[in-house]
């Protein structure tokens, strides 16, 4: 039986500072093949930018299935989900805890006002499916079955 590339993706500490748009900070994918780690790249995404999804399809590698923590990376910068199919990228989206939907839509629409940013985030959490393996996950998925990747 084949394995499963996966890549495990996080953004970086930022000091507040860098906050709209006035600093970088780095977006890190692993890669891993079974239990282990083949790879590592990353490139720096803009700090409330709107860059995080181009820079992610940069440091993917060819993983099968991308796991992100949030949609947001970098402060309000984000992964656009649509895009990320577009180019045939399966993801899931994980949740430690459901946002508070009317809070992040407030702080949206106080820096961004209603740009596209807003109506991609707030689609995604709006969207969320709750799934409870052994604690509780929030996530989106929308990704192929596992057996439809291993064929």
């Amino acid at each position: 039986m084949r394995e499963l590339q996966v890549c495990g993706v996080d953004d970086g500490y930022f000091p507040l500072k860098f906050k709209g748009g006035k600093g970088k900070t780095v977006l890190l994918s692993s890669k891993y093949n079974d239990k282990l780690l083949i790879g590592i790249d990353f490139d720096l995404i803009l700090v409330d930018g709107d860059d995080a999804t181009p820079k992610l399809r940069k440091i993917l590698d060819d993983c099968e299935v991308v796991f992100t923590d949030g949609i947001t990376v970098g402060g309000f910068n984000y992964v656009d989900p649509e895009e990320l199919r577009n180019y045939g990228i399966n993801y899931i989206i994980f949740y430690s805890k459901i946002p508070d939907i009317k809070d992040v839509e407030h702080a949206l629409l106080k820096h961004f006002s209603s740009d596209r940013r807003t109506s991609i985030i707030l689609n995604v959490l709006e969207n969320l499916v709750y799934y409870l393996p052994k604690k509780e996950t929030y996530m989106l998925t929308l990704i192929l079955a596992y057996s439809m990747l291993l064929n």
